[in-house]
């Protein structure tokens, strides 16, 4: 005996499928909220294990500050608003680090620091977006245009 059944997908399988398909194709734009919420997660998973380790993470808050002055002094520009980016990628970077030793110490899901991760997501996030469609300001001419 054979039973044949067609099954046809319903509603909410549909609808998970296309976010799932859109999510995909779209995967570089959502980068710094996928970042996001896997340093909210190891933040969490790092406070449960060991809420000490924080002193350890401490050190991190100087990353930003160091690659922002070898920037600064190996590349030199003129640009203003080079200079601009440059200082706003460095505050978001120790912001972030900041709030990584923070989450370690007291936990990701308390109020002031998941607004504060909500903040920095959004920011960055805003950023990324903004700053992957804004064209660049000069081109260098293919080798067809400068026959």
């Amino acid at each position: 005996m054979i039973v044949v059944v067609s099954e046809e997908p319903t509603l909410t399988a549909r609808a998970t499928a296309a976010a799932g398909r859109w999510l995909w194709r779209h995967r570089s734009q959502w980068a710094p909220t996928g970042i996001a919420v896997v340093l909210w997660l190891a933040s969490g998973v790092a406070h449960l294990i060991q809420p000490a380790a924080a002193w350890w993470l401490a050190p991190l808050l100087l990353v930003p500050a160091g690659m922002w002055s070898r920037a600064r002094a190996r590349r030199q520009t003129t640009f203003r608003s080079v200079q601009l980016l440059r200082a706003v990628l460095a505050t978001l970077g120790a912001a972030t680090a900041g709030w990584l030793v923070v989450a370690v110490a007291v936990g990701p899901a308390r109020p002031a620091t998941a607004v504060t991760w909500l903040a920095l997501t959004l920011v960055v996030q805003t950023l990324w977006l903004l700053l992957r469609h804004t064209p660049a300001k000069a081109s260098v001419p293919s080798a067809e245009e400068t026959r």
